[in-house]
């Protein structure tokens, strides 16, 4: 036994007991019934807890009216005037009133100890049948109904916790969940609960003119009928017409208290009547639902709302319990109820358990292990594609050091070429020029002058030749180094070819037997580009051609291209082998070893087109020489 139930137990036995010792405080709690019934014994359990929290002084007593039926009705107020004298000369601190038949009772003495000893009232309705003053025929007493406040003459309520019952909204939710009802019948039992809520049904009738005049409201009353006879008034009701309202149902009027639920019974006799409940009643058998109390323990919030009064002496306010509209599911399924003509906030109960609520911990160790799966089946894919992608990269940048490898390889036997290439093509024109200066210089006065005067044209143009090889190397060195500094400029082209043409023409004179011709289908010709670097690749390819064509023509034409401006330098010599046209821009490469140059003229002509955004070629359907193309952008 839990430490609740031995302190309620030890109160049922302390509750006889009068306090005798005038300086202790005590709580007299008042019970309509007895507090062995569980929902008292809870409340009162959790009540003295909570005051204890900031009173461990307080003590209490316990009175119990022990009301049973409502045949007693007449006796409930004496017994209730016995309580109260008993503790005339003792008052107690305050009371507190459990049940509506130990708070009527209370009322309805209004003498001078219930106008003077603060109360509190719990497990109460907020209307409440007021007793009468004398004795009267239960059976046929038609009930008055009376709501509270703090302001109150026959009695010093300083707060309360109430439920608040609403036949008006549960007809209203009948009606629409059920447009087709013509006739609603309410069920009250034989109890102090049934007259009350008889009460508020008679009260919705006198001021609900309006849906009575709509609907046919009728009433069994369990003071005048037995469940037998309820229940044949139960089968006679028809299925497109009437509609069940339940209250309260568990004595009839022969004071029978049915031990299995009324309403259970009630099956039996029909079970195609739709059933809305006030009370939770039903709800589950005959009813599909209703607009009821939120029930649930009060006593610790009872206990919180007495420490505030104890503490400040101030009133506290009458607390009304929230209402929930709750159905059943099964019974919703009955009637095919649809959920979008529910409340939005509707509380379902009954309805089936899916997977998690029915098994959580199971719920929860099954999502642990499947994320947990997840998880590894992520990792170990993510590790995957990390080992590929790592793999690809790998082998990718094996790739490129083969292919960097390859280049540094080509590079150095590039360098190493070009060395020798280049101590050669160096050594060559300078021996020429040391030779013959040595010949000027020791035989100076043995030579005619003819004789000098050709040693000292070919120490000329060894000379030159040196300082030509220089300055392509140098070209080379910028070209590659992209170091290359671009100046853009508007261009005539077509002066500019006439000017090159011209000064070539000039240069190699000598040869009487070749001319240079410029040629152009445009009268104005331009285009934005570098002037030197352009002039560079013409003045190779003419002095190139020019080279190789002892007789006939040298021709430099420029002409407008589909988005690009065309140059080619054609000549009359003796051309190229298709197969070596593409080895002739490669570096200090000469096809003809007896001509004179570096064999840097035409590998720097390509490089500087490619700079400028062009290509070069060698024309192969020409067969007449060669014919040297190259384009720059317009």
């Amino acid at each position: 036994m839990n430490r609740k139930s031995l302190l309620t137990l030890l109160l049922v036995f302390l509750s006889p007991i009068i306090i005798r010792a005038q300086k202790d405080d005590f709580v007299l709690i008042i019970t309509s019934f007895q507090i062995e019934l569980n929902n008292y014994q809870t409340n009162i359990s959790e009540f003295y807890t909570e005051i204890n929290r900031e009173n461990p002084d307080m003590q209490y007593v316990v009175e119990n009216m022990n009301c049973r039926s409502l045949s007693e009705m007449n006796e409930w107020r004496e017994r209730m005037g016995r309580f109260v004298a008993k503790y005339e000369e003792h008052r107690p601190r305050c009371i507190l009133l459990l049940g509506n038949e130990a708070w009527a009772s209370y009322l309805s003495l209004n003498n001078d100890f219930t106008r003077s000893v603060p109360c509190f009232a719990m497990l109460v309705n907020d209307r409440i049948v007021q007793l009468p003053d004398t004795a009267v025929n239960v059976m046929t007493w038609h009930p008055q109904m009376r709501s509270f406040s703090t302001d109150m003459p026959d009695c010093s309520l300083k707060g309360a916790i109430a439920y608040h019952y609403d036949v008006k909204a549960n007809v209203e939710l009948a009606q629409r969940l059920f447009p087709k009802t013509r006739r609603i019948n309410f069920f009250t039992d034989n109890t102090f609960g049934g007259i009350n809520q008889l009460g508020l049904i008679n009260d919705y009738v006198d001021h609900s003119r309006a849906a009575a005049s709509q609907l046919v409201l009728r009433v069994i009353d369990g003071r005048s009928y037995t469940f037998n006879e309820a229940g044949n008034e139960y089968r006679r009701l028809r299925t497109d017409w009437d509609l069940a309202m339940f209250t309260t149902w568990r004595i009839d009027s022969t004071g029978n208290y049915l031990v299995v639920s009324a309403t259970q019974q009630l099956l039996n006799y029909n079970r195609t009547i739709p059933g809305i409940s006030v009370t939770s009643t039903g709800i589950g058998d005959v009813s599909i639902g209703g607009i009821i109390p939120r029930y649930g323990q009060q006593g610790r919030r009872m206990g919180q709302i007495v420490n505030r009064w104890l503490r400040t002496g101030q009133t506290q306010h009458i607390i009304s319990v929230d209402n929930v509209t709750a159905f059943d599911y099964t019974q919703l399924r009955t009637w095919n109820i649809t959920p979008s003509i529910l409340p939005k906030d509707a509380d379902i109960r009954n309805k089936p358990h899916n997977f998690y609520e029915s098994h959580p911990q199971l719920t929860v160790i099954f999502t642990a292990i499947t994320v947990i799966l997840i998880l590894s089946v992520a990792f170990f894919t993510f590790h995957i594609f990390q080992n590929r992608r790592n793999m690809r990269r790998q082998k990718e940048m094996m790739i490129q050091l083969a292919a960097a490898k390859e280049k540094a390889e080509e590079a150095n036997r590039l360098k190493s070429n070009f060395l020798a290439n280049m101590s050669h093509e160096v050594r060559t024109p300078l021996n020429v020029i040391v030779g013959f200066a040595n010949i000027l210089i020791e035989q100076r006065d043995e030579l005619s002058e003819t004789d000098f005067k050709e040693i000292s044209t070919l120490i000329n143009q060894n000379a030159e030749l040196l300082v030509k090889l220089v300055n392509d190397v140098l070209d080379l060195s910028r070209i590659e180094s992209r170091s290359v500094q671009m100046t853009p400029e508007d261009i005539d082209l077509i002066a500019l070819g006439r000017s090159l043409v011209n000064t070539e023409s000039l240069n190699n004179s000598r040869k009487a037997n070749l001319k240079v011709l410029f040629d152009c289908p445009h009268e104005e010709l331009s285009c934005v580009t570098d002037r030197r670097y352009l002039q560079q690749i013409i003045i190779n390819l003419l002095n190139n051609a020019i080279k190789f064509t002892d007789k006939g023509t040298v021709t430099l034409r420029i002409e407008q291209g589909d988005d690009c401006i065309r140059f080619s330098v054609t000549d009359t010599g003796p051309g190229i082998p298709t197969d070596k046209q593409k080895q002739v821009f490669q570096r200090f490469e000469q096809l003809d070893n007896f001509k004179q140059g570096t064999g840097l003229g035409l590998s720097i002509c390509q490089s500087i087109v490619e700079m400028l955004g062009g290509r070069i070629w060698i024309d192969p359907e020409y067969i007449y020489g060669a014919r040297f193309v190259f384009t720059i952008p317009q």
